[in-house]
């Protein structure tokens, strides 16, 4: 199984596009990993994690065939992880040509919450030439396994959006697991039982760390990510191999990628980059 970060930004990307912060200022001078779109990822080039506002320059950047993406997990309607006109271009005919293949092959699957569904709803009656048999919306359930392609998801109560229902994801592909856990703070009693449920000792676990040096909200920040990775060391939930990687970054803090590597590489945590590949199995 391959993870691609496509993009690794939080929600005003980094830096910011009107910012002048001292941090964002670091960040245009600075370059290279420094730069960072709007979050989303890839696994195996098929199945994608969010849908960026910044998917269509970065696919052509990172060299991705979104046309044969079929699958979308989604975790949650903030418009930076769930953006409504590339849906209904997807969605639209005259926009997005398809190969010539059986017409009920030529959907898009979307998975989420019903906060999800409404979005995706919304967003192909805003766009009046959409045609509706290319999104498929399949509805996801807190704690039940679905699968996308080859790929085994369990949706996981993230704490993030307080009036929507957010999900974090376990994947697996039976050979290797990640936990993806962005958006989310701190994660709940609840939701830590769940993951120690699964029988599963992750390969790789991928977390928000949007607030860096400041206290956690609805986003991680150091703290919480040393918190969680303590946590689920003890619950058996990693092991010794498990890779850890912190991802979502925002200016708030004032620390740029450079400074958060500095800081947490001697806790055993590599920062993502945009376009940066990770072999999980």
């Amino acid at each position: 199984m391959k993870l691609q970060y496509i993009g690794t930004g939080a929600a005003e990307g980094f830096p910011g596009m009107f910012c002048q912060c001292e941090a964002c200022e670091r960040a245009r001078k600075a370059g290279g990993h420094n730069l960072k779109t709007r979050s989303c990822a890839i696994i195996d080039d098929q199945v994608l994690i969010d849908l960026s506002p910044d998917l269509y320059v970065q696919s052509l950047l990172l060299g991705l065939e979104l046309g044969k993406v079929k699958d979308l997990v989604v975790t949650h309607t903030h418009k930076d992880h769930l953006d409504s006109f590339f849906l209904g271009l997807r969605a639209r005919d005259g926009a997005t040509k398809l190969p010539k293949i059986m017409e009920e092959e030529n959907y898009l699957s979307v998975y989420g919450s019903s906060f999800v569904e409404t979005a995706v709803h919304r967003a192909l009656e805003e766009e009046s030439y959409s045609n509706d048999s290319r999104i498929r919306f399949i509805p996801v359930e807190t704690g039940i396994w679905f699968q996308a392609g080859r790929l085994k998801f369990c949706p996981l109560k993230a704490n993030h959006k307080k009036d929507e229902l957010c999900h974090i994801y376990a994947v697996t592909d039976g050979s290797g697991s990640l936990l993806y856990a962005n958006d989310t703070g701190a994660l709940s009693e609840e939701t830590l039982d769940m993951v120690g449920s699964l029988g599963l000792v992750f390969d790789v676990v991928s977390m928000d760390c949007a607030r860096g040096t400041l206290p956690g909200d609805g986003h991680m920040g150091i703290k919480e990510n040393l918190d969680l990775k303590k946590c689920l060391e003890q619950m058996g939930c990693t092991g010794p191999n498990t890779r850890y990687y912190l991802n979502h970054l925002s200016h708030m803090s004032g620390v740029i990628h450079d400074d958060l590597q500095r800081m947490m590489r001697a806790e055993g945590f590599t920062v993502a980059y945009d376009g940066m590949a990770v072999l999980i199995g």
